[in-house]
């Protein structure tokens, strides 16, 4: 296991008028190398739970284990956590402040305490991971497109060589190509490095794309912890919590309940082609 929760609950204002209960019980396993999505209505506990993951907040009760550690030991290096637990934000361009590209992707690793050669390294394979050429490496952030900003906020993340990747609506204001992109390249990451990822959004079209496992919460309760094909068998629960599958699991749905034999254990467009096809074939080669 890699990050494992145990009972956690968390309180925001205790004890004043504001208190409210933002997680309540949560027990939760994370395997190292799993691709997992984190969805649930505004306010439902999300960006509370991942906060906790890299120790950004500490729990009001419960214990969390990195790696079989207990991250609130009191000699548990909390520094390293933060280095091995990436939490890219939401618009995490906001957060870039150095005068060139190189600058901003470099600063973790220095403050990590390393030469300059390990550095140079971290720097430029991250950005790379990314796909932001060298003819990039002195130009200004704040001259690069939205998209291309995003990615260097990202590279800065992974410049610190992370074993988890969290990424709270990374594609939150790009075009629906801009969007593809950044996704794309973090799929290849986590295919290549073997790296744990875990994506908070509001879209399901991405959750299905990309995702095996998916988390849901709902009023600071874990309430699903599935694979995603029976997560989105499960859409009317999800209505209920004001949330939705896949546009194309309605349609499969929608061909069942007319008789057509369609498998409804697709999540994206072209399983949906292909499982429609598959049976009009069939119908064919039985005339």
């Amino acid at each position: 296991m890699q990050i494992i929760f145990d009972n956690v609950h968390y309180v925001y204002s205790s004890g004043t008028s504001f208190e409210k209960h933002a997680l309540k019980g949560i027990n939760l396993k994370i395997n190292k190398g799993e691709f997992i999505g984190l969805i649930g209505h505004t306010g439902s506990g999300k960006s509370t739970l991942i906060q906790h993951m890299n120790g950004l907040i500490k729990a009001t009760s419960g214990k969390i284990y990195f790696n079989g550690e207990d991250i609130y030991d009191k000699n548990f290096d909390m520094r390293t956590l933060r280095s091995k637990v990436g939490l890219v934000f939401q618009y995490p361009e906001h957060q870039l402040f150095e005068t060139t590209v190189y600058k901003d992707v470099s600063f973790g690793p220095k403050n990590l305490g390393l030469d300059k050669l390990e550095v140079d390294l971290r720097t430029y394979e991250a950005l790379k991971m990314v796909g932001i050429g060298d003819d990039l490496i002195d130009a200004s952030p704040f001259e690069l497109s939205g998209g291309q900003k995003r990615r260097v906020a990202i590279a800065g993340i992974l410049a610190m060589q992370p074993e988890v990747l969290i990424l709270d609506e990374p594609t939150a204001g790009l075009d629906p190509r801009g969007r593809d992109e950044i996704l794309d390249q973090i799929a290849k990451l986590h295919k290549e490095k073997n790296i744990t990822v875990i994506l908070v959004t509001h879209s399901m079209e991405d959750v299905a794309k990309y995702v095996d496992r998916i988390l849901v919460m709902n009023n600071g309760n874990l309430v699903m912890d599935e694979e995603k094909v029976k997560i989105f068998s499960r859409y009317k629960e999800l209505e209920k919590m004001h949330l939705a599958a896949p546009q194309v699991t309605y349609v499969v749905n929608a061909l069942k309940e007319k008789g057509i034999p369609v498998s409804t254990d697709v999540t994206t467009v072209d399983e949906a082609k292909n499982e429609i096809l598959k049976v009009f074939k069939d119908k064919i080669q039985k005339i």
